[in-house]
């Protein structure tokens, strides 16, 4: 495999003229919608925010959100194996129950879990993915604690196009993609199906399929009012070689999970006046999540006072019900206040048994009521940017609770140089596995339905500054974030087995201060180099961060030329701490660097109707590195895809 990707290097690099004056695509400037629910241009949030385009992700080749997840400053991604398996995203030290996770502003985080698992959400029909690090709970509510990523849809515009691409690589892998957009006199629509699969790169049981399909139909009824319509559906089915966790020697040979994943929602937006518009939306978002686990020939361990031959069975059917209005009134060019009222009911059914015991089962929904109000205020010609918020929720469970910010930034236009300062405050509302989990092994229930939320507090302080006309960006942001009342087991009496019985608790408290750099240079028209460096510190209750290092850094390099596309991602990650997988006992693991490369050519094809035909490929762990992310849990060793892909259209 290193014979491989040094061959496909060299042939990469053969591509490349050694002069290059090729200037870059013309660009629209980025705008922001998720730090304010409104638009705004990118350069004037007053938050940490993150803008990955569609050019981005095709750039990357990505076939995964989580691969472009990677390279964003404060993130770690962490993967439990090889593709489909479990993926947990932390963003600065947060827990990945404290990140809230939207598609088209739908939220997707696990009603029962609390994090979303990045694992299956693949990429085709992506237009952009909003991410704001750090609390965004004034707008957003529950689970904002660490920050938001909002995954967007692409809106079909002008005429028809239709694509399709095919690709393969090592240990089986093969994906197929088509793509269907344009616009049909008032109609805008895109579509999007893809199909991956692999058998791994394990012995047995790694192997893994995806299929996705998505939609967007935007119909503008009048000038000023347009009518949309959003549809996701995912379905996947992995092997989980790792189940037998906290076994010596736990290879599973049949442990599976199956998910099936349906997200729809309705907009309606209408402008009433020049400066005043409103919008009213509902969605939904369900799972169904299928664990089984058939005798294993390979042990007769006891685990948990089962043996590990045992058949096992688990089914979950979390489910998220949201209502939503929104309206925006402008007042001049200065003024914009916005407020907005959210319903959301969360549900979960959930069965498990072994050998036909049953392990536990929860059939419970939750409401919360949510209000907003923002004002984007600019003064000085756009130089100062004052955003003041507060949110009110009313929870089914525990009550209301306030969540005021306050972000502000100021632009030196004669250096270039702008400064950001903001508090924020958020809070997790506890997940229904810790509310209503019920009994089990002769133990009190876990869960506890009198918890309360986990609350934060933070401060952010931040300067971006352009160099030599735009093209060189560096910025810096410091941030200090205190948690209370987190979240955690704790030991309860029981005569047979006081180890086992835990109970949830609002117990645990943590603090975290962290610096970011980020640096972006335009070294020639064709060649960029991109660069973030985050360090975490951090004091919790039991003085650990489970895999979160202290210092982690990414590197970009970006090459095109005409037809040509060459882009390298590298990720490092220091020491950090663990769990041994199977002993249990806390451990550090070291640090690892991994590096991908992408490419692509764009092929002098001059066909009628045919608009493009390019060659593409990626390498992921390109020097075949041996490490894990989660301890017992190797990475995928070097994995190369490569493929061809068209466009058609007038």
């Amino acid at each position: 495999m290193k014979v491989f990707a040094v061959l496909f290097l060299v042939f990469s690099l053969g591509w490349m003229p050694v002069f290059a004056a090729q200037p870059p695509e013309a660009t629209l400037p980025p705008v922001f919608v998720t730090s304010t629910r409104t638009e705004v241009p990118l350069e004037q949030v007053t938050t940490s925010a993150t803008v990955i385009t569609a050019k981005d992700i095709q750039d990357q080749q990505a076939v995964t959100v989580l691969e472009v997840l990677r390279g964003v400053p404060g993130f770690d991604v962490v993967q439990t194996g090889s593709r489909g398996t479990g993926t947990s995203v932390f963003v600065r030290g947060a827990e990945a129950d404290q990140v809230l996770v939207l598609i088209d502003g739908v939220e997707v985080n696990s009603t029962t879990a609390g994090a979303f698992n990045f694992a299956h959400l693949t990429t085709e029909n992506i237009d952009r993915i909003e991410i704001i690090r750090g609390a965004g709970g004034t707008l957003y509510g529950s689970q904002a604690i660490g920050g938001v990523i909002n995954i967007i849809t692409k809106r079909g515009r002008g005429p028809a196009e239709f694509g399709l691409s095919a690709e393969g690589g090592n240990g089986w892998t093969n994906r197929q993609t088509l793509n269907l957009s344009g616009e049909v006199g008032r109609l805008g629509y895109s579509f999007s199906g893809a199909r991956m699969e692999t058998d791994g790169f394990r012995p047995f049981n790694d192997d893994y399929r995806n299929l996705a399909t998505s939609g967007r139909l935007d119909y503008k009824v009048t000038e000023d009012a347009t009518l949309k319509g959003i549809f996701r559906f995912n379905k996947t089915d992995v092997g989980l070689f790792n189940s037998n966790n906290f076994v010596p020697g736990g290879r599973d040979p049949n442990s599976r999970e199956a998910v099936t994943q349906i997200l729809g929602k309705v907009e309606w937006e209408q402008r009433i006046l020049q400066n005043w518009d409103y919008r009213i939306a509902g969605s939904i978002f369900k799972e169904h999540i299928k664990d089984s686990d058939d005798p294993d020939p390979l042990s007769d361990c006891q685990f948990f006072g089962f043996p590990c031959d045992s058949r096992t069975r688990s089914r979950f059917r979390p489910q998220i019900s949201s209502a939503e209005f929104q309206t925006n009134y402008r007042f001049g060019d200065w003024s914009t206040t916005t407020f907005g009222t959210e319903f959301k009911r969360r549900k979960a059914s959930t069965s498990s048994s072994s050998d036909g015991f049953s392990l536990g089962e929860i059939n419970k929904a939750i409401r919360n009521m949510g209000y907003y109000l923002e004002e984007q205020i600019k003064l000085l010609g756009d130089r100062l940017v004052l955003i003041p918020g507060i949110r009110l929720d009313d929870h089914q469970t525990f009550g209301s609770e306030w969540s005021p910010s306050l972000s502000s930034s100021y632009l030196f236009r004669e250096t270039g140089t702008r400064v950001k300062a903001g508090y924020a405050e958020a809070f997790k509302a506890p997940t229904l596995n810790e509310l209503f989990f019920p009994p089990g092994f002769g133990c009190a229930a876990f869960g506890n339905p009198d918890l309360g939320p986990e609350k934060s507090w933070e401060l952010n302080a931040g300067v971006e500054q352009t160099l030599f006309g735009d093209r060189v960006t560096v910025s810096a942001t410091v941030f200090h974030r205190e948690v209370s009342d987190l979240i955690a087991t704790e030991p309860t009496p029981d005569p047979t087995d006081p180890a086992f019985c835990v109970r949830a608790e609002n117990l645990g408290k943590a603090r975290f201060d962290g610096v970011e750099w980020l640096l972006n240079i335009k070294l020639f028209s064709f060649l960029a180099l991109g660069a973030n460096y985050t360090y975490l510190d951090w004091d919790t209750t039991d003085g650990r961060l489970n895999r979160r290092p202290r210092h982690r850094g990414n590197v970009n390099l970006s090459y095109f030329y005409d037809r040509f596309r060459l882009n390298f991602d590298a990720h490092l990650a220091g020491k950090r701490d663990d769990i041994d997988s199977v002993t249990g006992a806390n451990i550090k693991k070291g640090t690892y660097a991994r590096f991908d490369l992408a490419g692509s050519y764009r092929l002098p094809v001059k066909i009628d109707l045919l608009k493009d035909v390019s060659l593409f490929g990626k390498i992921e762990n390109l020097f075949n590195r041996k490490y894990e992310e989660a301890d017992g849990f190797r990475a995928r060793p070097l994995n190369f895809l490569l493929g061809i892909r068209a466009a058609f259209g007038n």
